[in-house]
């Protein structure tokens, strides 16, 4: 299906401009909505993506916002709208957050929020299951799974629990140079002990789909070894036991 590409203004008359105020109608709400695209720069809103509200295309939809791809004074970014039912109330948490995790080069780019949208970098890059099933190197796997374990190790340092990286799958893309990136700060907190390196080992070397897929590259530990490693890591966080944890998966 050919993208849809709209001016914002364009959205008080057209079926597309539901998605800003998801899954009511609300037509106040809306021109409200419009005027708030607009201050953040937003000059044209592309429906397209692998996700589908009454026939409008998304790049994502969550139980809290759907995300939509747009243009900013000729580049492309997401932007990420809060849901009308949302149990959250605003965005600015998650935006708060995610200049936290961006403080430590991880996660996509913020660039402009309010309180029901954040304005992000757009990353086009596979989600890490899929990446995974299309591997044939395994000097490239260690890699990216090497990097993927520092970004987490950065933010437990800067005190930030991602909070969802034991489902790991949904929120990791791997890009076309093979960098990955850690999505979704929604769930994130700086007010709980942070636990991303022992949440992502978990969900790669022990848990879910993923171990099987990952042993072929990666020449690592028994799985006690590893929970071992875990151990010695949560007891007392530091870069000594994470390069000892890392050397325990063979990367």
């Amino acid at each position: 299906m050919k993208p849809v590409m709209l001016k914002p203004d364009s959205l008080l008359t057209l079926e597309e401009g539901f998605i800003l105020t998801y899954p009511r109608r609300d037509v106040e709400v809306l021109k409200r909505r419009i005027e708030a695209v607009k201050r953040l720069g937003v000059n044209l809103i592309e429906f397209t993506g692998s996700k589908e509200v009454s026939n409008v295309n998304l790049l994502g939809k969550g139980t809290r916002s759907v995300i939509v791809k747009v243009w900013v004074s000729g580049y492309t970014y997401a932007l990420k709208i809060r849901r009308l039912d949302s149990s959250i109330r605003s965005l600015k948490s998650e935006a708060e957050n995610m200049k936290i995790a961006n403080s430590v080069s991880v996660g996509p780019k913020l660039i402009s929020y309010n309180s029901d949208m954040i304005l992000m970098e757009l990353v086009d890059g596979k989600p890490i299951l899929e990446w995974m099933n299309t591997q044939t190197d395994s000097d490239v796997v260690r890699r990216t799974l090497f990097k993927l374990i520092l970004d987490a190790y950065r933010l437990d340092a800067v005190g930030l629990d991602h909070g969802e990286l034991s489902r790991a799958s949904k929120h990791i893309l791997v890009k076309s140079n093979n960098e990955p990136i850690i999505l979704d700060f929604g769930s994130s907190s700086t007010n709980r002990r942070p636990s991303n390196v022992s949440s992502l080992v978990s969900y790669l070397f022990i848990r879910g789909t993923l171990p099987k897929n990952i042993q072929k590259f990666c020449q690592y530990s028994s799985r006690e070894e590893i929970l071992d490693g875990l151990r010695n890591y949560k007891s007392k966080p530091s870069k000594e036991a994470l390069y000892n944890l890392i050397g325990r998966l063979g990367l």
